[in-house]
């Protein structure tokens, strides 16, 4: 039988300022968000122009987003952050770990925030986080990601956090009759 971890101790909660001297709490996702974490994913979503889902492809459930959550707790090599102002979430990060034997010392990163919230250094502190948090993980060795070529502040922070170009898959995204280039990045945490 597998034990069960505990959300709250996967990632102990911290207090961080961010540019617009706003406290903002970081912390693991309980299963208890699902339903607000599914709500601020909706929002954001509907905002930005760089993450690769539209609006109506969400179409999970509380309960599926409960299991997913739960999911994030349960693997060893897997984390899902949420940022809360004035208890809401307001943002998330997750590391999802391949669960392929070969590739379990791998996990993609993945990110958002509701627009009032970016460029206020709440990613740069999401990703500093998750990425110390990786770096501590025994199973974790290489983090990457995919980004529109065209998100220029999005390849800032990550070339910032040391993440490295590795290659353009071009015409990718397809949106509205226009083609967007996505650019795969990746960050050895092992020296």
């Amino acid at each position: 039988m597998q034990k069960k971890i505990d959300a709250k101790m996967k990632f102990i909660p911290i207090i961080v300022k961010l540019k617009n001297a706003k406290e903002v709490k970081i912390r693991s996702a309980e299963i208890s968000d699902a339903e607000n974490l599914l709500k601020t994913i909706k929002n954001y979503i509907v905002d930005s122009e760089f993450i690769p889902k539209l609006f109506e492809e969400i179409k999970l459930t509380i309960q599926q987003e409960e299991d997913l959550i739960n999911s994030f707790i349960q693997k060893e090599n897997s984390l899902l952050l949420v940022a809360e102002y004035d208890n809401e979430i307001i943002g998330n990060i997750d590391i999802t770990g391949s669960s392929r034997i070969i590739k379990q010392h791998t996990g993609v990163i993945g990110m958002g925030m509701l627009k009032e919230w970016r460029n206020s250094g709440l990613g740069t502190e999401l990703m500093k986080h998750s990425i110390n948090w990786a770096k501590e993980n025994p199973m974790l060795e290489i983090l990457w990601l995919q980004i529109y070529c065209e998100n220029e502040l999005g390849l800032s922070l990550y070339r910032k956090m040391n993440f490295i170009d590795n290659g353009i898959i071009k015409n990718y995204f397809k949106l509205n009759g226009k083609y967007y280039d996505n650019l795969t990045m990746s960050l050895s945490l092992k020296k």
